[in-house]
């Protein structure tokens, strides 16, 4: 039977393409276009042109498959893939048409503390409301909560890299001194392609963070070390993004959810301890400081594939 991915022309997505590439069992994926999928097709997957908004078309897409994989994430500087309609309406429509195709396995890829802050981030409760239907749906699953990508910070298109390259400034949300588990994008993906997989992974929501944590002022010490740059933090306080929220409402409403994801971290942090199942499953992941080396100087390791 079919593996089927979700959001494989995103960069967690494509990350979790690579590393389900070459399985003994066919692939497809989920895109709303074949102009971006190019690399999915190199990789070996079918692709079923649809979205999540689409009955019809995700009726197709799950026919014959025994397991999903969703890395889909909603954007909240993208109308057409807001959070609202990615993160709460299309996994609601996922998770349920699976269970009707008679899916068996389910991988979904969360948020760290989707469970404390869901209360005061709209994104976090939506991720939360999606692992109670797919917890109750009778399928087997995996739910994966990734910290901070070391990518937010070093990322080829992160916004906080550019300002730092062109303009020498740290943003810093909060105060900047929040402890994170930053962790890197492609080791989220071995998580998800191990956990198809592995008897462990069956039925656990995982908090998934990289070796060490460290604070957005400590990471951006660390850019200036490694990078040879001089980089000058800049806090913004908690309120100061509360005011950007309610500011940017008119606007677009969804700016709000994510100034308040940043106000949520900077008061309880985005720490966590990788579970030891997962820890050993992935052997080598990649600390923030390899992270810094291959995002900025092009030094890479290769990974692990998982197994």
């Amino acid at each position: 039977m079919t593996v089927l991915l979700v959001g494989g022309t995103g960069q967690l997505g494509g990350l979790i393409a690579e590393q389900l590439a070459g399985r003994d069992e066919p692939l497809r994926a989920l895109v709303r276009s074949g102009r971006r999928a190019g690399r999915l097709r190199e990789l070996g997957f079918d692709l079923e042109v649809g979205d999540l908004y689409d009955a019809r078309s995700l009726r197709r897409a799950l026919d014959g498959v025994r397991a999903v994989v969703t890395a889909a994430q909603g954007d909240p500087l993208r109308r057409r893939v807001a959070p609202a309609r990615v993160d709460r309406q299309g996994s609601r429509n996922l998770i349920g048409l699976a269970r009707d195709a008679g899916v068996e396995q389910f991988v979904f890829i969360s948020a760290l503390k989707a469970d404390e802050g869901a209360a005061v981030v709209p994104q976090l409760a939506y991720k939360l409301a999606a692992e109670g239907l797919l917890r109750s749906s009778g399928m087997a699953y995996t739910i994966l909560r990734p910290a901070t990508f070391q990518e937010t910070l070093g990322g080829t298109d992160a916004l906080l890299r550019r300002i730092v390259e062109r303009f020498g400034i740290g943003l810093m949300p909060g105060g900047g001194r929040a402890a994170h588990s930053f962790v890197a994008a492609a080791d989220v993906a071995r998580a998800a392609a191990l956990s198809l997989d592995h008897p462990a992974a069956r039925g656990q929501v995982a908090p998934i963070g990289g070796p060490g944590d460290l604070s957005y002022h400590e990471a951006y010490a660390r850019i200036a070390r490694i990078t040879g740059r001089r980089v000058t933090g800049m806090p913004l306080p908690w309120p100061v993004l509360s005011a950007a929220g309610l500011l940017a409402v008119p606007v677009w409403a969804e700016l709000r959810g994510a100034f308040a994801w940043f106000a949520f971290l900077e008061r309880a942090g985005d720490t966590c301890a990788t579970p030891a199942w997962l820890v050993e499953a992935l052997g080598h992941r990649r600390t923030f400081d390899e992270g810094l080396r291959a995002m900025y100087l092009g030094e890479q390791r290769a990974p692990r594939a998982a197994r």
